[in-house]
């Protein structure tokens, strides 16, 4: 089973949990950007700020597809 298929299913199984965690944190990350460029921010720090939450959102992912893999393997 290839990653994008273990995602595809914990999007149908869980498509609050996935999308706040995959897809929420990226795009809180882009807004802080945005919020930094138009309101004179210190980029460079919003910058790091924004890389920072785009790799936490990424340990999460795997570490949710991890779990979701483990639990689909384990008797029940």
């Amino acid at each position: 089973m290839s990653r994008m298929d273990v995602l595809f299913r914990m999007v149908r199984e869980f498509p609050v949990r996935t999308g706040i965690f995959t897809f929420g944190l990226p795009l809180f990350a882009l807004l802080q950007l945005v919020n930094g460029i138009v309101y004179g921010g210190s980029i460079p720090l919003i910058g790091l700020f924004a890389a920072v939450m785009v790799a936490h959102s990424v340990q999460l992912t795997s570490y949710h597809m991890a779990s979701y893999r483990r639990e689909q393997l384990s008797p029940r």
